[in-house]
């Protein structure tokens, strides 16, 4: 695997820099290690002409460890899936969802599976005065400064087992390669800024994809006051796609909110999210979720979102050519589901659940579609943690 050089650098002096620390401090104290993370087995029925069903495991794990190294806080985090096994090569099956490839075809009407290395990062963090801090990052497989939280890890869509149609237009950078980040924060403020490798992972879904530094993303978050937050963000990759050239702008931002009390929570998410392609095409995708921890064992939850697609790759299932002209059309998704949590292991908290997914789009494709496709999910939950880690995939 080449490893590109501003990677290694600056891994290198990071390094160093926390080394100098160290010789100048007293002996750090033990590793601090967490882990966390979650598996949904489900029952996956997608509606309609265009829909498949199969059964399926969408999972995550997540790991950090860290430690003071004199003035610094080192991290070493590791993100995981096992989905290049649980899923179908050719993706979890997810009407109107479109991005990456199988056997070289483009994926409509399917959600690709998560690499194994989703992420293996290191992270330096070190105050700045009483209230402010610098944090660097480096990754061989890591998420620059675009975006909001990827969808795995947000409370806000904590308890819905699929993806979001508009993924690909805010946070399928969460597993890039080769990442290299600096970030300054205040009480209420974080700037970031990311160097990365732009092009998306390959099919195979238990390596690494690495390559030049050739993309940048910054994001500039505001709290406000707890529980709220606001991010926008950009980026600009070379080459991500595997079947469409030229490079892609892309920028977002959001609105998430968050409330916790004894037994439960509510966390919400609102996004937009653009792609602005070669030709002055631009592609969007807007998204409100929410997840709704009622009591300690009732979850409510949903997400309605709205995305541009493309008819010719809706009908064909396939890339469109650059013979064809575009012909972009809107779909709107609407998911709602229930959870209730149910004791079958002591080692992890486990819920039965049940989703619907209702469909708007343009009568032209109801030939593909059907004229009202329903979509069907009923899954089992496991998610499992250390002692004071998370419990919640946030």
């Amino acid at each position: 695997m080449r490893r590109a050089p501003a990677f290694a650098l600056l891994l290198a002096l990071s390094l160093g820099v926390a080394k100098a620390e160290e010789s100048a401090a007293p002996p750090a104290s033990p590793w601090h290690l967490s882990w966390h993370g979650y598996a949904f087995l489900d029952s996956n029925r997608q509606g309609g002409p265009s829909g498949s069903r199969d059964f399926e495991s969408i999972n995550h794990f997540m790991v950090m460890a860290e430690r003071p190294l004199g003035a610094w806080t080192m991290e070493f985090l590791g993100t995981f899936s096992l989905e290049a096994a649980t899923v179908p090569p050719e993706g979890s099956p997810l009407l109107f969802q479109r991005g990456e490839t199988y056997g070289g075809t483009l994926l409509i009407d399917r959600q690709h599976a998560h690499d194994l290395f989703a992420q293996l990062a290191a992270a330096w963090t070190r105050p700045l005065g009483e209230r402010q801090s610098l944090r660097l990052y480096a990754a061989l497989r890591g998420e620059p400064a675009v975006g909001p939280a990827a969808y795995p890890h947000r409370l806000s869509a904590s308890e819905n087992p699929s993806a979001p149609l508009a993924h690909h237009n805010l946070d399928s950078t969460h597993i890039s390669d080769d990442v290299v980040s600096a970030g300054w924060s205040a009480p209420k403020i974080m700037v970031e800024g990311s160097l990365f490798h732009g092009k998306e992972p390959d099919e195979n879904r238990w390596d690494l994809d690495q390559g030049a530094l050739d993309s940048y993303a910054g994001r500039l978050t505001v709290t406000p006051v707890e529980g709220l937050s606001f991010q926008v963000s950009g980026c600009r990759r070379t080459e991500p796609e595997a079947l469409e050239e030229g490079n892609q702008t892309r920028v977002t931002a959001s609105i998430s909110w968050e409330r916790r009390w004894s037994d439960g929570f509510v966390a919400a998410l609102a996004a937009h999210g653009e792609n602005r392609l070669p030709e002055d095409q631009t592609e969007r995708g807007d998204q409100i979720e929410a997840t709704w921890n009622v009591r300690t064992r009732h979850f409510l939850y949903g997400r309605a979102e709205r995305v541009d697609r493309d008819v010719y790759e809706l009908i064909n299932k396939t890339q469109r050519p650059d013979t064809v002209a575009p012909d972009k059309t809107t779909v709107d998704a609407i998911t709602i589901g229930y959870s209730y949590s149910v004791p079958l292991l002591r080692e992890a908290e486990s819920a039965v659940g049940a989703m619907l997914g209702f469909y708007r789009f343009d009568a032209s494709l109801e030939p593909v579609y059907g004229d009202s496709p329903v979509s069907f999910w009923a899954f089992l939950r496991f998610r499992f943690g250390s002692p004071g880690g998370h419990t919640h995939h946030h």
